[in-house]
């Protein structure tokens, strides 16, 4: 294929030493980055498609769905789902014929058991990379999640996991195939490529909290109240008792403040591979709340 001309490819944006063009390079990186992330989630079933972010992705998806007349409902209560979303979640009646579920809540840390009817459009980007991966692609039949969350590739590109053989999906894939063929930063794409290859297949987050009445109680003797709900999720939400703002109680470190939710969230990485243990970072929560509580 020849070189681009200044309509396709600003001359000054064009690299020098490139052995194809642009459009050509980028698609390789795609494949490349793709494919390995297939083969490391083990999602031989899925086609991955590389978008901007999940936003794009399920803006992408919801248009594919409505293109086809298909009728998307959003499972479960408002907070379980990541509020900027608030404008653009689908809500189409019970006899709606997809559903779109948040895995796990940014918010509490509440567990959906993604146990709906009909397709089933997956918001995993607090679960795809944790030890609920295998949980959130053998219910999903599309499956959405960024790179710079638990699988902490690259900044600035997501991934979603589209099931093949489902022909009430091939329309969203055509779709995902249009969206992820536009112009993609090369450095952006060879960064997640290299750290593919550098992480061995240590790109699985095995953090877990062991959440259980006795944590709840702990909590709760100090003021506070555990949200989670479920197991496996690497953070740890928490409010006050007595609807006092958590920053009157908790030191301004350590912890993401979600201020119009009241809810303070504690986060943990330990990287591994997929077959890895999770790693219990119940005591090192209990150890960071006792720290921003002023405790011992």
């Amino acid at each position: 294929m020849g070189a681009l001309d200044a309509a396709a490819l600003h001359p000054g944006l064009q690299s020098p030493g490139l052995a194809r063009h642009y459009f050509a390079e980028a698609a390789a990186l795609r494949t490349s980055v793709k494919e390995r992330l297939r083969q490391e989630l083990r999602a031989p079933n899925f086609t991955p498609y590389l978008v901007h972010n999940t936003t794009s992705g399920l803006l992408a998806v919801l248009f594919a769905a409505s293109a086809r007349g298909r009728t998307v409902r959003t499972c479960g209560p408002d907070n379980q789902h990541y509020p900027a979303y608030a404008g653009i979640l689908p809500h189409s009646g019970r006899d709606a014929e997809w559903e779109l579920r948040t895995h796990v809540s940014p918010l509490s840390g509440t567990i959906d058991d993604l146990a709906g009817e009909g397709v089933q459009i997956v918001d995993a980007a607090q679960s795809l990379g944790t030890a609920l991966t295998s949980a959130a692609l053998s219910r999903g039949d599309v499956v959405l999640a960024p790179l710079h969350k638990h699988l902490g590739l690259a900044v600035g590109l997501g991934l979603v996991l589209v099931r093949s053989g489902r022909p009430e999906l091939e329309h969203v894939h055509s779709v995902l195939g249009v969206a992820e063929s536009g112009a993609q930063s090369l450095d952006l794409l060879r960064t997640a490529e290299r750290a593919l290859q550098e992480a061995e297949g240590r790109i699985f987050n095995r953090a877990v909290i062991d959440v259980d009445d006795g944590l709840r109680a702990w909590c709760a003797q100090h003021g506070m109240r555990l949200l989670n709900r479920g197991h496996g999720v690497p953070f740890a939400c928490i409010t006050t008792t007595d609807g006092a703002a958590v920053t009157e109680r908790l030191a301004p470190s350590g912890w993401r403040h979600f201020r119009t939710e009241n809810v303070a969230r504690f986060a943990f990485h330990c990287p591994g591979l997929a077959d890895d243990p999770p790693a219990d970072h119940t005591t090192a929560f209990q150890e960071a709340l006792a720290l921003a509580l002023h405790i011992g």
